[in-house]
């Protein structure tokens, strides 16, 4: 009879435990591997961006609350990444159509190549996360932080209704 309480002793002690690792560090690397560091930059609100015309109407894109997150070993490799942003257009001469509603679009970290100046970063979108869109970073780190060069441009659309749009923000660890 002891014998099953021991045994249930046993499997609830790791019940409650915290693992202070992330899952890419806790999982299958060795217990002295290195960990990455969460960088975190956010960028208020692009320049707005001009598109469509003849024969659509005349629009303007502004990306606001743009949030960055990266993962980055001490190596600078990333590990992991995400982006969120608030799409928002305005039309900006007399039209038929009203503008599209803003909407909230993520980015997730796909891939990583070395660069001249450190790396570029690919996200393809959310699949469904309207306009469609993809986003590059250029990566650079100067000292303590990254420096990150976002340019986000419309795939689901073509011809005038195209856009890209740039920003650049600051990365710090958090």
């Amino acid at each position: 009879m002891w014998y099953r309480h021991l045994a249930v002793a046993a499997a609830c002690s790791a019940c409650g435990a915290v693992n202070n690792q992330p899952a890419e560090a806790a999982a299958d690397a060795p217990a002295d591997a290195p960990v990455a560091q969460t960088y975190h930059g956010a960028v208020s609100a692009s320049t707005p961006v001009a598109f469509g015309g003849a024969p659509e109407c005349s629009y303007t894109v502004t990306l606001r609350q743009t949030d960055i997150q990266l993962g980055i070993l001490p190596s600078g490799q990333v590990t992991r990444g995400q982006v969120q942003t608030l799409y928002d257009e305005a039309i900006t001469s007399t039209c038929g159509h009203p503008p599209a509603s803003p909407t909230i679009s993520n980015y997730t970290f796909a891939s990583a190549t070395a660069s001249g100046i450190g790396m570029t970063l690919t996200f393809p979108e959310k699949p469904g996360d309207k306009p469609g869109a993809s986003l590059v970073i250029a990566l650079s780190a100067p000292g303590a932080t990254y420096q990150a060069q976002l340019t986000f441009h419309r795939t689901d659309q073509g011809g005038v209704l195209a856009w890209t749009v740039t920003m650049s923000a600051t990365l710090a660890p958090q």
